[in-house]
């Protein structure tokens, strides 16, 4: 009998064709099916929460993400890039192990890698990451880049994230985010200056200041919110009845703060009456809430302080807030009324004291606050006439099939000097002018001919695809000509 890795080699080397492999428990099991026919029926569709970006829809992401990183350097923030995959216990120790995310919202399976040298390795959970904070506060304690007393580190990122929902508007299993770290920094001004620079992100992409709105609060200390969590623990004990069953659920796994965050129509309405969190905040702490308030204020950024806002990750202290849209055209709200729930397209907060929890090594609390907008959820709602419209390319085009290979070099040389440009064809020897005119599907801005009594003369034709008409200019006249005429390079 063969071992395992022999197996495999000898698969590999004879080459089998119809060979699954399949893996379960450490062990590969193998199988060969010949049967040809059942290829024709196939209809491989998307996993159900995820889609395909075509070009046009990576644009309108690129502009988001180039606006994103732009606002960011400005900040003095840098980009850092964190692993898609990260071990689940980093996101139970952080979002925390009764969060909906983590109960019902995590993509998680055994890591089978033989490569650890711990004899537990092959059962240890692994995840897709479901959020980007925690990702980097385990990459700067990895590396030992901070502490308490060196200057606060920048950082954005951007990139997928996974959860396991159901899929709603703005919001896939998988989807994409671009979020902002300010780690080692506990004045409140970090605060005001993060909500600032979210605020400035919303408005260069265009979307109208009038139909959104900042909801803030402030969760206190550990010690305020474990204050405030007896409080309401206590409240939906003597109103248990009048909770959803989710809630109810909630409840039992001590996870009340939650509930505050809930979107059924009885706890809602329950909501309105319970505890709030202002009275579990100690003096120092809403000291500090009033002075980040005081900073919004000296920026002219307004906002509506929601005390039954609490976020959905367990690891949040002090400061958190939403950006949402909001819809101006309901004539129910009535004035000094709170603005009835929009949709949230950024959140964020301060989490002091996450990296203590994930291994920091120093015994003082490290200071830290970010925000995360979900990219799908800004698509809906930016300007997209800011967006800039994609380079259109110069199409190269021959009257002769003697003219290919020259028109196969010419090509090449333009893109080289920084000229998106190309073929309608390969095979241009087998088409007329006409054909490979119809022929470009990339909208040329310009298409250069090459026919052989001008090329004869180290001369092309040139012609504009927009008005139609044409320039004789000499080769060596070809980068002139296209930057004359404002056409753009990559």
């Amino acid at each position: 009998m063969l071992k395992k890795s022999n197996l495999i080699s000898s698969l590999l080397h004879n080459n089998l064709k119809n060979t699954s492999i399949l893996r379960n428990s450490g062990v590969f099991y193998y199988s060969t099916n010949n049967n040809n026919n059942k290829n024709k029926n196939i209809n491989l569709q998307n996993i159900k929460g995820t889609y395909d970006l075509f070009p046009n829809e990576q644009r309108i992401h690129k502009f988001i993400f180039d606006v994103g990183r732009g606002v960011a350097e400005r900040y003095g923030f840098k980009e850092i890039s964190t692993p898609i995959i990260e071990p689940f216990e980093l996101f139970n120790r952080s979002v925390g192990e009764s969060s909906d995310i983590v109960m019902k919202e995590m993509f998680k399976f055994k890591d089978y890698s033989n490569e650890s040298s711990s004899s537990s390795s092959s059962s240890s959970m692994i995840c897709l990451r479901p959020e980007g904070t925690a990702g980097v506060i385990r990459a700067i304690i990895n590396q030992s880049s901070t502490n308490h007393l060196t200057p606060a580190q920048r950082y954005y990122y951007q990139g997928p994230m996974f959860r396991y929902e159901r899929p709603q508007r703005g919001r896939q299993r998988q989807f994409h985010q671009l979020g902002v770290e300010l780690i080692g920094d506990q004045h409140p001004r970090s605060d005001v200056e993060i909500i600032d620079m979210a605020m400035n992100f919303i408005e260069r992409l265009g979307i109208n200041k009038s139909n959104t709105l900042l909801k803030i609060n402030s969760l206190g200390d550990t010690d305020s919110i474990k204050a405030y969590n007896e409080r309401l623990k206590q409240f939906y004990n003597e109103n248990i009845n009048k909770l959803s069953p989710i809630s109810i659920k909630r409840l039992e796994r001590d996870n009340s703060l939650r509930i505050l965050d809930s979107k059924e129509k009885q706890d809602i309405e329950l909501n309105k009456l319970a505890p709030s969190i202002q009275d579990s905040l100690s003096i120092k702490c809403k000291d500090r809430f009033n002075k980040v308030l005081k900073g919004l204020d000296c920026l002219g950024i307004s906002y509506e302080i929601d005390n039954s806002l609490v976020r959905g990750l367990d690891y949040y202290r002090h400061t958190i807030f939403e950006i949402q849209i909001i819809d101006n055209n309901n004539n129910n709200n009535k004035k000094g009324q709170q603005q009835q729930q929009g949709l949230a397209i950024l959140g964020g907060g301060r989490y002091d004291g996450l990296a203590n929890q994930l291994g920091y090594k120093y015994k003082e609390i490290l200071p830290s606050i970010g925000w995360a907008s979900g990219i799908e959820r800004m698509v809906l709602f930016l300007d997209q006439s800011k967006i800039p419209n994609s380079i259109r390319p110069i199409g190269i085009a021959i009257t002769d099939p003697s003219l290919s290979e020259d028109a196969f070099k010419l090509c090449s040389n333009l893109r080289r000097n920084g000229w998106s440009s190309t073929l309608s064809t390969f095979n241009l020897e087998e088409e007329n002018l006409s054909k490979q005119l119809k022929k470009f599907k990339n909208n040329p801005s310009f298409v250069i001919i090459l026919a052989p009594s001008e090329y004869s003369n180290n001369t092309v034709i040139i012609k504009n695809m927009d008005d139609t008409t044409q320039s004789i200019i000499q080769l060596n006249e070809i980068d002139n000509f296209l930057e004359n005429n404002k056409v753009l390079k990559n």
